[in-house]
């Protein structure tokens, strides 16, 4: 928050206060019946004009300014400010215990995107959700007057982090990643290029759209049997897949997987931090996934990548205690 809007601040709750005193000691009206009947309205209009300052001038009231098609953004907590961005076919409650243990200390903007775990689907179809959403967190931090916050997204929104803090460099203070890389295919194949990708992830949107309730069910769970070992969030993410708009999912789906986001991280000017998962039963040997996250990072100066063992995709579940423990240390105090 800026001193201008601090100064602000003070003078308007200054003022109010120094009315209240004015019209309860300094009064010269008689204490007669009329008198202290208007004096008793007057001070009801104050009572009531100061609660509408002061939830006008509410970094909350300020927050709930914005309105989008495509993301809701939900506060919570008081102090610097803290984006945090769900992965695909998530929720924001997928940060439901980190925001439990931060927002003591940092006002937590949590992002839910249209068309997700519930959330309706935006009416107008964009041509590119991710540049979209990306606009949209940006304009997020300008209408808010978001002082350089910190990103934290897992998984497409981790690429989302990185988008917004290529695009936007200036408005963004700190990002951490979590098990995410900038183009999500290399996962499969390090050599592949968006170019290669695009006719397979066409494919793959095609055939979601297609699938009936049941298969797109059993699609989901075989997912969500690699993406954390806890079997109730497994069951959670299936609940959130199913309550997902479906070609809204596709759509998004066939975006992160031919989005190659690499040519764009050399323009981050603020620090990075990038924490991935590895557990043996991935099958992938542990140098291996280390160069891979090292050679997409290459692009961001002075990144910093740190691996979280016997963890799968997310961290924030399967490794609670070692996740915060990283938030701790990152976080400004």
């Amino acid at each position: 928050m800026d001193r201008s809007w601090l100064a602000f601040r003070f003078f308007s709750v200054a003022s109010f206060v120094h009315v209240v005193w004015f019209f309860n000691v300094h009064s010269r009206w008689s204490a007669s019946p009329v008198n202290l009947v208007v004096r008793e309205q007057i001070m009801k209009r104050i009572t009531i004009t100061a609660v509408l300052i002061g939830i006008w001038l509410s970094p909350v009231a300020r927050a709930a300014e914005f309105e989008s098609e495509f993301i809701s953004v939900k506060t919570q907590g008081a102090g610097p400010d803290v984006i945090l961005l769900h992965g695909f076919a998530s929720s924001p409650d997928v940060w439901s215990e980190v925001a439990k243990k931060i927002d003591s200390r940092f006002r937590l903007h949590l992002v839910h995107v249209a068309g997700l775990a519930g959330s309706p689907a935006a009416e107008n179809v964009p041509e590119s959700y991710l540049a979209t959403i990306r606009d949209e967190i940006a304009r997020y931090i300008e209408v808010g007057k978001l002082k350089k916050p910190v990103l934290i997204g897992h998984s497409m929104g981790g690429l989302l982090s990185l988008l917004v803090s290529s695009n936007e460099p200036s408005t963004v203070g700190r990002v951490i990643i979590v098990d995410a890389l900038p183009f999500f295919s290399l996962l499969f194949n390090p050599l592949a290029t968006a170019e290669q990708v695009l006719p397979q992830a066409k494919a793959f949107e095609k055939q979601m759209v297609s699938l009936d309730d049941m298969q797109f069910e059993q699609q989901v769970k075989s997912s969500a049997s690699i993406l954390t070992k806890n079997d109730e969030k497994k069951a959670l993410l299936l609940k959130w897949s199913k309550e997902s708009d479906r070609k809204a999912y596709a759509q998004i789906l066939r975006e992160v997987m031919a989005y190659d986001a690499r040519p764009e991280l050399n323009k981050i000017t603020c620090p990075v931090l990038v924490v991935y998962a590895y557990d043996k039963a991935m099958n992938v040997p542990e140098a291996q996934l280390a160069q891979l996250y090292a050679n997409a990072y290459a692009n961001v100066k002075g990144v910093h990548i740190q691996r979280v063992a016997d963890s799968f995709h997310f961290i924030m579940w399967d490794q609670p205690e070692r996740f915060q423990k990283t938030l701790n240390e990152v976080l400004p105090r």
